[in-house]
């Protein structure tokens, strides 16, 4: 089988087949690729299978480097005219930043991971996604079934993280109500350390202690609300963007703005619905662009799954 040709022609005959219903589609998708192509071609070609009545333009942010050669040629032929391709200026990998002006920077900021199809979608929702997630159920249906008036619907926390997850004092559906102040958090991160306990330098801080640093809209499937998102995040608003490393991780820094300003984020569980790095042995999308062996180990398992489906006669 020509692996890459079937999936050209299934992709194109699935979008064809759902062009009339494309009228009611009230989400765009935004995803950022670096390396992973099979691993890209199964989160969309999952994503379409399960939710493709809900979505209209798929903005897909090709990071200007690429490692082993990654290239994307098949995915942008077979979705054609549904994916709006864009290479940012910049390369910023995952490095940290700790100044909110270099956002106020254009080049920087739509270098953000996501930030370009943020800034471009006119929709009222917006839904990131990992380009290693395989999804088995309407997940997009059933987060805007049940996002009512939050800002984003979506699974919470790093817990595994997180001092108050291991004093059993918080989970995802209660962080909005654990909420110690500075001097209560910092004794009970030394009483229950956490493994990244090192890195949180300047999170908490004294006046915002609340959300705990691991807290987070985690970016691997994530529903923003737009009509709420846009006027409050950047450029628009006060909050850094969804997708800086500012802070501990990607999109912590966002999550503590925007509650801070009063939002609410659901958690949504996905279990059973998308796994994210489901083709790695480690389950880590993070670990896969570390190490050799358990990238290419990843993507063998995306492209026998591909063949698989296709085989099948796909969706």
């Amino acid at each position: 089988m020509d692996i890459r040709a079937a999936y050209i022609e299934t992709i194109k005959n699935r979008i064809n087949d759902r062009t009339g219903a494309q009228k009611a589609s009230v989400t765009d998708v935004v995803i950022n690729v670096y390396g992973k192509p099979y691993n890209t071609a199964v989160t969309l070609y999952s994503l379409l299978k399960e939710s493709g009545q809900w979505i209209d333009k798929i903005y897909f942010i090709e990071e200007r480097k690429q490692p082993h050669d990654a290239e994307f040629d098949f995915i942008k032929e077979a979705f054609a005219n549904k994916l709006v391709c864009y290479t940012p200026k910049l390369w910023l990998w995952v490095r940290p930043f700790r100044n909110r002006w270099v956002f106020e920077w254009q080049a920087f900021r739509k270098s953000v991971r996501y930030q370009w199809g943020w800034e471009q979608t006119n929709k009222d929702f917006l839904f990131i996604t990992h380009n290693d997630v395989l999804y088995r159920k309407d997940l997009v249906g059933e987060m805007l079934s049940s996002a009512g008036d939050n800002i984003g619907i979506g699974p919470v926390g790093q817990c595994w993280n997180c001092s108050a997850h291991f004093a059993g004092l918080c989970t995802p559906d209660t962080y909005t109500n654990y909420r110690p102040n500075y001097t209560d958090l910092k004794a009970l991160m030394k009483q229950h350390p956490g493994s990244r306990e090192k890195d949180y330098g300047d999170v908490p801080t004294k006046d915002r202690p609340w959300p705990l640093p691991e807290c987070r809209l985690n970016e691997w499937t994530a529903l923003i609300n737009m009509k709420v998102a846009r006027s409050v995040t950047m450029p628009a608003g006060n909050a850094v963007p969804f997708g800086a490393f500012f802070g501990l991780d990607i999109g912590t820094r966002w999550f503590n703005d925007v509650l801070n300003m009063g939002y609410s984020v659901k958690n949504f569980d996905i279990t059973g619905r998308a796994d994210h790095a489901w083709a790695g042995s480690v389950r880590s999308g993070h670990a896969a662009l570390l190490k050799e062996e358990e990238y290419h180990f990843s993507e063998r398992v995306a492209r026998e799954y591909l063949e698989s489906e296709l085989a099948q006669k796909g969706i």
